[in-house]
């Protein structure tokens, strides 16, 4: 394996908070990141486990796995504002970490959060094309961020 693909690049970006909690008779393990749940485990040592192995996967591995998704499209929102769309030849280039707690298939992207610095809550959602217009996302009036385009 690549030493970049052994990178824990999520712990680059943000920390991942553990919060522990009683539930009855189990203290349950919660990873977190800017309060999104990203992982809930019975114990300690499956908590950590799953720390030590996590790292985020390629958007497009991500929308390939799961093919209730496709035709699948991308997009990066904030709120209820949409700021852009995430073409499929782009979609190697993106990391990805589900957060378990949001609607299916949203996304935590670094990448992401880079093409939009005004908007520090971006994610992204990946659903069917044709469900696009059941969002209701308003296009953002100010979300301008760079253009991208696969260069050969």
């Amino acid at each position: 394996m690549d030493p970049i693909e052994k990178t824990n690049w999520l712990a680059h970006r943000w920390p991942i908070e553990l919060e522990a909690y009683s539930y009855g008779e189990w203290l349950i393990h919660v990873g977190r990141v800017e309060g999104h749940r990203l992982v809930q485990m019975a114990s300690a040592a499956e908590y950590e486990a799953w720390k030590a192995a996590h790292r985020p996967i390629c958007l497009a591995r991500f929308i390939a796995s799961r093919r209730e998704l496709h035709p699948a499209a991308a997009v990066v929102f904030a709120g209820k504002y949409r700021l852009g769309r995430i073409p499929p030849e782009l979609w190697c280039g993106y990391d990805a970490t589900l957060l378990i707690d949001e609607p299916p298939a949203t996304l935590l992207s670094a990448k992401a959060r880079a093409m939009f610095p005004a908007w520090p809550g971006a994610l992204v959602r990946v659903l069917p094309q044709a469900q696009l217009p059941t969002l209701g996302l308003q296009k953002a009036a100010d979300a301008a961020g760079p253009r991208l385009r696969l260069v050969s």
